[in-house]
C-alpha cells in the first residue's frame, strides 16, 4: 500500500508529526511496535519547557493536555551559590506543562488516529527499508509477527523512533555520541510543599543539580541529577541516598507528612546522541532519533514536538503538490540548526564541570537583575536562540554588575565595622 508519508513511532514526535501531515491533507501510515494504544514511555520527566508552548496551542495539544490534568509552571526559580534567580512578573517568558507519559502518550495517540488520512498501525515493527536505484529511501517493510513481511512505500520515510532508532540503523546513519558525567532518579509525592520561588524549582550546586516541579494530578516531582562520582553512594542505598540528597537542598521542598506514591526512577547512564536530522533523500528523523539531549535542561519532550512540527512545515507542500522534496529537507534541516546549538552547549553542561568565571557572573547578577533574570528564564525556557542570554552584553553586564554589588557589599562591611 502507498502513502504519502510513512512514520515509525507513534510517541510524542511520531504522533505531532502524523497529525500535521494529516490534517494537511496527506495519507499517513504511523507505525507503532507495541500493541497496546496505551503504550507509553517510562524513562521520561515529561516537564515540556515553555519554548513548545506555541507548537501544542498551534497543534490543539495543549487543551487537552490540560483536560488530562498538566500541570501549567509559569515561574520556575533557580538557585545558586549567590542566591535565588527568578523572572519577574510580566516577564513574558511562556509557562511549561507536564503531563505523566502514561496519560500523554496515549492522549496523543489518539488524536492522531482520529486525524483524517492517518492509519495508526499498532503492533508493526520495522524489519527493513526499501531504497530505489539511486539509493533514496522509498518504504519499510514491517511485521506483525511470524514470517509474514509487508511492504509500504511513501516519498518520505520519518523516524520518530527514539534514541536507539531501528531506522537510522537500517539506513546506517552516522551517530554523534558524547559522554554525560551525571546520573538521574526522580519520585513522585502527594502533599510536598514547595519552599522556593516560583511554582517550581531547579538548583544550580555547581556540579550537581536538582528539581522539584508540579507533575499534573496533584503531584509534585522531586528529581535528582548528581555526578558519576556520587554512584556508589546510590549503589549502596538508593532510596536513602536520594532522601538525603533532598533533605540537604537550600529551601527545598518539605516533605514531612507526604506520601511518596511511586518507586525511585531513573538511570545511572543517559546517552547524548545526535544524528542528522535529514541524512539520506527520502528521510528524515525527529525527536529523539535525531537529537538525544542531556535530560538535566528537560529539553526531550519539546525537541520532539518542536522538530515533528518543523518537518511537517518544511515538507507538507512539497508531498502535497510533488515538488522540491530535498530542498524541503534541507529547510527542515536548517529549522533543526536551532536544536543542534543548544544540544551542543548542553553536550558540554553534561560533562558536569563546575560554572566558570562567566556563569558565575551571570548567575550572580540574575539574583538581583530583572533583566539578566528574564534572559536566564527565555534561555532555560529554550524560548529564543542561546544568544537571548550568550552574548558580550550580557556578560559585560552581568559582570560590571557583580563587581558593583561586591563594592556594595564590602562598604556595607566597613560601615558596620568589626563585629565584637
Amino acid at each position: 500500500m502507498d502513502y504519502d508519508v510513512i512514520i515509525v513511532g507513534a510517541s510524542l514526535a511520531g504522533c505531532t508529526a502524523a497529525t500535521a501531515y494529516g490534517r494537511a491533507g496527506l495519507r499517513v501510515a504511523l507505525l507503532e511496535r507495541h500493541r497496546s494504544p496505551q503504550a507509553h514511555k517510562t524513562l521520561c520527566g515529561h516537564f515540556i519547557l515553555g519554548g513548545t508552548q506555541d507548537v501544542l496551542r498551534q497543534m490543539g495539544f495543549w487543551q487537552p493536555m490540560l483536560t488530562q490534568g498538566a500541570a501549567v509552571t509559569t515561574g520556575l526559580g533557580a538557585w545558586s551559590r549567590s542566591g535565588w534567580i527568578a523572572p519577574p512578573p510580566g516577564s513574558a517568558v511562556p509557562a511549561a506543562i507536564s503531563l505523566r507519559r502514561h496519560k500523554l502518550d496515549p492522549l496523543l495517540r489518539d488524536l492522531a488516529s482520529r486525524t483524517p488520512g492517518v492509519d495508526l498501525m499498532l503492533g508493526h515493527r520495522v524489519v527493513d527499508l526499501v531504497e530505489d536505484a539511486a539509493g533514496a529511501i522509498t518504504g519499510v517493510v514491517v511485521t506483525t509477527g511470524g514470517a509474514n513481511r509487508t511492504t509500504l512505500r511513501a516519498r518520505l520515510v520519518v523516524g520518530a523512533d527514539g534514541h536507539r532508532s531501528t531506522v537510522a540503523r537500517l539506513a546506517a546513519v552516522a551517530e554523534d555520541h558524547a559522554p554525560n558525567n551525571r546520573f538521574l532518579f526522580w519520585t513522585y509525592y502527594e502533599g510536598a510543599t514547595m519552599n522556593g520561588p516560583g511554582d517550581g524549582q531547579v538548583w544550580l550546586m555547581d556540579r550537581d543539580i536538582a528539581v522539584c516541579i508540579r507533575a499534573g494530578d496533584g503531584l509534585t516531582q522531586v528529581g535528582v541529577f548528581p555526578t558519576k562520582d556520587r554512584l556508589p553512594e546510590f549503589t549502596n542505598d538508593r532510596a536513602t541516598a536520594f532522601s538525603r540528597f533532598v533533605e540537604r537542598l537550600p529551601d527545598g521542598p518539605s516533605l514531612a507528612g507526604a506520601r511518596q506514591v511511586s518507586n525511585l526512577i531513573g538511570t545511572t547512564d543517559y546517552p547524548c546522541i545526535r544524528r542528522d536530522p535529514a541524512p539520506r533523500p527520502g528521510l528524515a528523523l525527529i525527536g529523539d532519533a535525531a537529537t538525544a539531549s542531556d535530560p538535566v535542561p528537560a529539553v526531550g519532550c519539546g525537541w520532539a514536538f518542536r522538530s515533528a512540527a518543523w518537518l511537517a512545515e518544511a515538507t507538507a507542500e512539497a508531498l502535497t503538490n510533488g515538488g522540491d522534496l530535498p530542498g524541503a529537507l534541507r529547510a527542515y534541516r536548517r529549522a533543526h540548526r536551532f536544536i543542534d546549538k543548544y544540544d551542543a552547549l548542553g553536550r558540554r553542561e553534561a560533562l558536569a564541570k563546575p560554572p566558570n568565571a562567566i556563569q558565575r557572573a551571570v548567575r550572580t547578577a540574575g539574583v538581583s537583575d530583572p533583566e539578566i533574570a528574564r534572559r536566564i528564564a527565555m534561555f532555560s525556557m529554550r524560548a529564543a536562540e542561546p544568544s537571548v542570554l550568550l552574548n558580550p552584553k550580557v556578560v559585560i553586564r552581568s559582570v560590571v554588575g557583580t563587581q558593583r554589588r561586591r563594592l556594595a557589599l564590602r562598604g556595607g562591611a566597613a560601615l558596620t565595622g568589626p563585629r565584637r
